[in-house]
């Protein structure tokens, strides 16, 4: 991870997941919480103690970040879900030879950034895949990413119905997982609040080498998104792109990229950068955190600021 200077980024108090929503992840939330085996997919992962066992997992084997324990790297943390004025969950760091990161649980969800994507990225970016895993705790989305991780799991180990079953369960989740990225792109950007560090980062995670990233232009991964969405021409590539994307828990990272890109010019984003955004959520009947006191929806099992059971 290489140094930068450090800058000073807008900050937006008491800011609500709505301002950043992308429309598609709402969309497909809202169909997601109305399938018939949500609630059994919940309760088994809570039987089954899966975030406990991950986290004592995690406590045993990997770095705990806090301000004594990679300072630098909490520093950034601590400043990310400042600007997006939540507090800051569990973070850990993981050795690991792949390029990843990701947010798991339900009653006190935790970040897990693996080591290879550490040092592939300079402060910058690393601040960007922090505010992108911000952005998925402040969205409510880490209850059912959990659970589509959970499903996937067991659908690669059972057959018959039951396989099928669970298997056309995490084909939905992940058709939503794909969406959710989306808004957590856009928090991502919120907490840069420069589309180039952005657009930098999604080409390094498609390339992956710090050897040749010097002689990429972004310009032309760009252009590789529009090249993708022309192949559509042939109903044959459409089969082939929906058999590639199926199993995928992320969109396609050109798409992406040029989806981020779109919105960086957007009214909406220049809004919020100007201090003009919903700081509650429109027509619904906000409640109160009973640990912490935050205002929050009341489809969240878990309070997006402290990562508490809300539905206690």
């Amino acid at each position: 991870m290489s140094v930068t200077e450090p800058k000073t980024r807008r900050r937006f108090p008491r800011i609500t997941s709505a301002a950043f929503e992308h429309p598609q992840d709402t969309q497909a939330l809202a169909a997601v919480k109305k399938l018939p085996m949500i609630d059994k997919a919940f309760r088994k992962l809570m039987e089954l103690g899966v975030e406990r066992v991950f986290r004592i997992q995690l406590i045993g084997q990997a770095i705990h970040v806090t301000p004594k324990q990679c300072p630098k790297i909490y520093r950034l943390f601590k400043e990310a879900a400042d600007i997006l004025d939540m507090h800051e969950p569990d973070l850990f760091l993981t050795t690991n030879p792949y390029v990843n990161a990701f947010t798991f649980g339900v009653e006190r969800p935790f970040i897990v950034i693996q080591s290879a994507l550490v040092d592939l990225l300079d402060e910058d970016e690393l601040m960007a895949v922090l505010g992108h895993e911000l952005g998925h705790v402040k969205c409510g989305h880490v209850l059912y990413r959990s659970i589509a991780y959970f499903l996937a799991q067991l659908a690669s180990r059972m057959l018959g119905l039951g396989g099928i079953a669970s298997m056309g369960l995490a084909v939905a989740l992940f058709e939503w997982s794909r969406k959710s990225e989306l808004s957590a792109d856009r928090a991502e950007l919120l907490v840069v609040q420069d589309p180039d560090i952005c657009l930098r980062l999604h080409m390094k995670l498609a390339g992956g080498s710090k050897t040749v990233f010097a002689q990429t232009n972004v310009q032309e991964f760009l252009r590789q998104a529009d090249t993708y969405e022309e192949m559509d021409y042939s109903s044959l590539n459409k089969v082939y792109k929906l058999l590639q994307e199926l199993w995928l828990d992320h969109p396609i990272p050109v798409a992406r990229a040029k989806e981020l890109k779109a919105w960086s010019e957007s009214k909406q984003y220049q809004e919020i950068m100007a201090g003009r955004y919903p700081t509650e959520d429109p027509g619904i009947t906000i409640r109160t955190c009973v640990h912490c006191g935050s205002k929050i929806s009341p489809s969240f099992f878990f309070c997006p600021d402290c990562g508490k059971n809300a539905r206690i």
